[in-house]
C-alpha cells in the first residue's frame, strides 16, 4: 500500500512540474540575455601555397618545405546559438613559391607575349577577408553537461587582394603585375579549442579555395586554380559580465537541471532514510532508529511528554509537566525516593523514611525502635514495569537504591515487597507475574547491596489492588512496606 501511494504521489508531482513548465517559459528555456555572445580572436601561423609554382618533385619532404610564410589574422564573432557563430575574419600573409623548368608567358612590348621555359619563382602579399558560419560539433551533448574542449567546422565567403611578382632565376628578370588584383575566395576551416575562464585557445586549419589561377601568374592546364592553406594557433576572448558564455554552455544542461530537480523531488517523496515508514518529505526526524515507534510525522513517541522519546526514556511514564533529567527520570532533589513533582517536603534529610507525599514518617536511625516496627507501617518508593515484564528498568534502580539505604541504616528493619499487575490477563497469571516482579526487586537488594534475605518478604497481590483505575501503567508496580 505504501509503495502504491508513493508511486501515485510521484506521478502527481511530475504532472504538476510539467504543467508549471508549460505555464512559465522562464522555467524550461533559457533567455539569450543570460549569456555573453560577442568575442574577438587573434590567429597566427604559417601558410602552404598550392599552385603552379610550389615545388613537390625534389624530395619526400617537399610539402613541409613549402609550409613557410607567416600568416596573421583577426576575428570578430557573434554567437547566434549555443552551436552556431557568425564571424568576420581578416588575414594578412605572403605567398611564395618556385619551380624549375616552367613554361612562362611574359609580356613583350614589341612582339607581344613570349613563352619561355625558365626556372622561376613568385612572391605576393595577400590581404583577405571573409564572412563565415562556424558550427561547434558536439556541443549538444547527452553525456556531459558542459565540455571544455570543442571541435568545430567553419565555412565562409569573401575576397582577397594580391599583387604578384615573378622572377626569372636564370637571369634575374622580374615581371611585376601592375596594380592589385581582387578575386573571390571560399575559406573552409576545422579546429579544436580548449576553454579556460573567458579565454579559449586551440589549433585551426583553413583551406582557402580561390576562383582564379592568376596568383602565381603561371597558367597550367593541369591546375585550374591557385589555392593555399593556413596552419594557425588561435586565441579568443569572450566579452561580457554574465556568468555563462553561450558558446560554452550545452543547451541540454537545462534539460539535465530540470530532470535532476525532478529526480530530487521524487527521491524526497519516495525516500525513507530512517526506514520508519514516513516519507522524507513529511518526516520531521530523518534519524529515527529503525524499529522505534513513531507518530505520523516521523518523530519518536514520547508517552509522558517530557521531551525524551520513549526509546531513550528510562521512565516513559513520568508525571505530565514534571522536570526530568537527561534519561527521562523525574528529578528527586532530596533523594527520598519521591519525585519533586509529588514531594511535599522537598528538603527531607538523607535517610529519613517518608510517605507517598515525601513527608517524613520517621527520621534516620529510628526504625526498629519501640512504637515503630511493632505498630506502624512506613512508605518507600514504588518501582514500575513494562507490560507483561518483570525485568527491572534503569529508572527503578535509583529507587531501589533509596530502599537499600534505609535498610542499611536501620539494621532491625524488615520490608514486605509486594508485586502488582494491571487488570489484563487472568488472575492466576497475574499472581505469578506479580511474584516474579517482587522477587526481581528482592534479588537485586540481596545481590547488589548485600541485604540479608531474611529481612525481605516477597508476596503478590496480582491484580487485586488497582491503585489507579484506567491508568494501567500505575498498576504494573512493586510496593515496599515496612513490616509490622
Amino acid at each position: 500500500m505504501k509503495g502504491k501511494t508513493l508511486l501515485i504521489t510521484s506521478f502527481l508531482l511530475a504532472g504538476s512540474q510539467l504543467l508549471f513548465a508549460q505555464e512559465s517559459s522562464n522555467y524550461s528555456l533559457p533567455n539569450k540575455k543570460d549569456f555573453d555572445k560577442w568575442s574577438v580572436g587573434l590567429t597566427g601561423g604559417l601558410n602552404w601555397f598550392q599552385g603552379d609554382l610550389n615545388d613537390h618533385t625534389k624530395d619526400n619532404n617537399s610539402i613541409l618545405k613549402n609550409i613557410h610564410d607567416p600568416v596573421f589574422g583577426l576575428k570578430v564573432g557573434y554567437q547566434l546559438t549555443h552551436s552556431v557563430q557568425l564571424n568576420v575574419r581578416g588575414n594578412y600573409t605572403t605567398l611564395s613559391g618556385q619551380k624549375d623548368k616552367t613554361t612562362f608567358s611574359y609580356p613583350n612590348p614589341v612582339t607581344g607575349p613570349n613563352r619561355v621555359t625558365r626556372n622561376i619563382k613568385f612572391k605576393s602579399t595577400v590581404l583577405q577577408g571573409s564572412f563565415n558560419i562556424n558550427y561547434t560539433i558536439g556541443n549538444i551533448s547527452f553525456l556531459q553537461r558542459n565540455k571544455r574542449v570543442h571541435f568545430y567546422g567553419e565555412i565562409g565567403v569573401g575576397a582577397f587582394q594580391f599583387a604578384p611578382t615573378v622572377t626569372d632565376l636564370d637571369n634575374g628578370t622580374k615581371y611585376v603585375k601592375k596594380g592589385n588584383v581582387v578575386e573571390g575566395i571560399i575559406p573552409v576551416s576545422f579546429g579544436l579549442k580548449y576553454q579556460f575562464k573567458r579565454f579559449d585557445a586551440g589549433l585551426m586549419y583553413t583551406f582557402n579555395k580561390t576562383l582564379t589561377d592568376k596568383v602565381d601568374q603561371v597558367y597550367d592546364s593541369k591546375t585550374e586554380t591557385d589555392n593555399w592553406s593556413f596552419f594557425q594557433i588561435a586565441l579568443n576572448y569572450t566579452f561580457g559580465k554574465k556568468q555563462a558564455m553561450m558558446e560554452w554552455v550545452n543547451p541540454m544542461e537545462v534539460v539535465y537541471n530540470d530532470l535532476s530537480d525532478m529526480k530530487n523531488r521524487i527521491d524526497v517523496i519516495s525516500g525513507d532514510k530512517d526506514k520508519d515508514g514516513v516519507s522524507d518529505l513529511f518526516d520531521k526526524d530523518n534519524s529515527t532508529p529503525e524499529g522505534v515507534k513513531i507518530y505520523g510525522d516521523g518523530t519518536a513517541i514520547d508517552s509522558d511528554g517530557d521531551g525524551i522519546p520513549d526509546y531513550k526514556d528510562d521512565d516513559p511514564y513520568s508525571n505530565k509537566g514534571a522536570k526530568v533529567g537527561a534519561t527521562g527520570v523525574e528529578l528527586d532533589a532530596d533523594g527520598d525516593g519521591v519525585p519533586d513533582s509529588k514531594d511535599m517536603e522537598p528538603n527531607t534529610p538523607k535517610g529519613n523514611l517518608v510517605n507517598f507525599q515525601g513527608v517524613t514518617i520517621a527520621p534516620e536511625g529510628s526504625y526498629g525502635k519501640e512504637g515503630i516496627t511493632s505498630s506502624s507501617t512506613g512508605w518507600l518508593p514504588s518501582i514500575f514495569f513494562d507490560v507483561d515484564q518483570s525485568v527491572l528498568k534503569p529508572a527503578s534502580l535509583d529507587r531501589l537504591n533509596t530502599v537499600a539505604r534505609v535498610l542499611i541504616k536501620n539494621p532491625n528493619l524488615k520490608i514486605n515487597i509486594i508485586g502488582n499487575c494491571d487488570v489484563d490477563a487472568s488472575e492466576q497469571y497475574n499472581d505469578k507475574l506479580g511474584m516474579r516482579r517482587a522477587e526481581a526487586a528482592l534479588n537485586h537488594l540481596v545481590k547488589v547491596y548485600g541485604i540479608d534475605a531474611s529481612r525481605l518478604t516477597a508476596t503478590s497481590l496480582g491484580k487485586k489492588e488497582q491503585l489507579a483505575k484506567g491508568v494501567k501503567r500505575m498498576n504494573r508496580r512493586v510496593d515496599f512496606e515496612v513490616a509490622k
